[in-house]
């Protein structure tokens, strides 16, 4: 875990012109070009099997669709002991209704990673998808559904407004920190709805369902799918992250949200989200274990004053 003292919250913009250009930079061609962003290999800090609260499990609260943006049920789309991820059977149902694939350039390329709605304006993602390797994220797009949208539908595409990181992810690479939220004036979740999060809570006998764009391994998978893969808590060697079984979803699933239940709900919480993997080819994939600090970082960019 980062020094509470040294770590701080820091973000990014694109400015009135920067914004302004992304409206046009997405033709077909560069998304069509667009690679899935690699999940990163490398992690720092001292290992532990185990992850233990901080405190007090703590949430905020799922908001649901508007009726018309239903279109289907929150059961489970998996039959018991589907192995690794498997295409979403109808990624317009929510809480899939509220994933989507993300667009973005990082040092001159273009990738493709994954996120989530947990607020009316606010999008879940990896800590690498807004920065990385020394710079901010640009050109952030957001497809909620993708490709189940057509791009005459008002939902098709959500343009970043701003995002933000702990400096304990931008400065150090902590694996524990490898989350990031983007803000969005045009407030997707007042339609789509959003996840709740979860934080402090307990991983024993948990289920999540991860919900990503991954690229790899092809096949089974080709990044213009939305997938899922259902499992259970794995230990990790690299403090403050958990694991997840059965998830073979790799290179373009970064950000995806690992969703669980809470008090008895369905699943419709974000509790964790694709981050990083030992080995090409593994049924488990590693994420940061989200503690109150989650909370603290969604917080921050709410508040306007911060983004600036």
């Amino acid at each position: 875990m980062a020094d509470k003292r040294e770590n701080k919250i820091v973000g990014s913009g694109p400015g009135k012109e920067q914004a302004k250009a992304v409206e046009e930079y997405w033709t077909p061609e560069r998304m069509a070009a667009a690679k899935p962003l690699p999940m990163r290999k490398a992690h720092t800090g001292a290992g532990t099997a185990e992850v233990k609260p901080e405190g007090k499990a703590g949430s905020s609260a799922p908001g649901h669709p508007k009726s018309h943006e239903k279109n289907g049920s929150t059961a489970r789309q998996f039959e018991p002991n589907v192995k690794g991820g498997n295409a979403v059977k109808n990624p317009l149902a929510y809480p899939y209704s509220v994933c989507g694939k993300l667009y973005l350039t990082q040092n001159g390329s273009d990738f493709t990673g994954s996120a989530s709605v947990v607020a009316a304006n606010v999008l879940l993602t990896a800590g690498h998808c807004v920065f990385e390797n020394g710079v901010w994220s640009t050109n952030l797009a957001f497809y909620p559904s993708y490709p189940k949208r057509p791009s005459s539908d008002p939902f098709y595409r959500f343009n970043w407004s701003y995002e933000a990181a702990w400096t304990a992810w931008t400065q150090h690479g902590n694996s524990a920190y490898d989350y990031g939220f983007i803000w969005v004036n045009s407030a997707p979740g007042n339609d789509l709805g959003w996840l709740g999060m979860l934080w402090n809570a307990s991983t024993s006998g948990r289920t999540w369902d991860a919900v990503g764009y991954p690229g790899t391994p092809n096949p089974p998978f080709n990044g213009n799918v939305m997938d899922e893969a259902v499992g259970t808590v794995a230990s990790s060697s690299t403090s403050g992250t958990i694991g997840l079984t059965n998830d073979n979803m790799e290179h373009g699933s970064s950000g995806g949200p690992w969703i669980t239940d809470f008090n008895g709900s369905p699943r419709e919480y974000a509790n964790g989200l694709q981050s990083f993997h030992i080995h090409d080819g593994d049924f488990t994939e590693f994420g940061p274990y989200f503690t109150q600090d989650v909370k603290g970082l969604f917080d921050w960019i709410s508040n306007p004053a911060n983004r600036h």
